[in-house]
């Protein structure tokens, strides 16, 4: 299920529209939506990477999800430069019924420091994501 097909579609705050697919930004949450066929390249990544530190900020830590409504691949070689820098993530969902989806992900956790989960429910990962969150933000007034 698409985001924009949801209950959660008022919670979108801004969006960021590529020819390769569609960046939703809720409060702490990145909700990506890449297109069919595509093969999503770090030079795609680092615009949307740009699109959400516009919004969000430099400093503001967020939780991905990857909602996989459509079949894509990453470029293989790029893996690296997506996940060097992923400090400023909580976490990493995907949310996927697709086995080869959620392989293609677990090849991916290899690159990130961030923990990569998986869901069958958009709810779901937007639900852990906010706890994700509300955990982060708690953990940091304490520091």
């Amino acid at each position: 299920m698409n985001i924009t097909d949801s209950t959660l579609a008022n919670e979108i705050k801004d969006v960021y529209v590529s020819d390769h697919g569609n960046f939703y930004f809720l409060d702490g949450i990145v909700i990506s939506e890449i297109n069919e066929g595509v093969t999503y390249t770090w030079e795609e990544a680092s615009k949307a990477i740009d699109a959400a530190k516009e919004f969000y900020g430099n400093n503001v830590t967020v939780t991905y999800i990857s909602n996989r409504v459509n079949k894509y691949s990453i470029k293989p070689s790029d893996w690296l430069k997506f996940y060097r820098n992923d400090n400023n993530l909580n976490g990493y969902a995907v949310v996927t019924n697709s086995e080869n989806s959620w392989f293609n992900a677990l090849m991916e956790k290899l690159f990130s420091v961030a923990e990569i989960v998986r869901f069958e429910d958009l709810y779901e990962a937007i639900k852990w994501a906010k706890h994700k969150n509300n955990t982060n933000s708690k953990s940091n007034l304490a520091s």
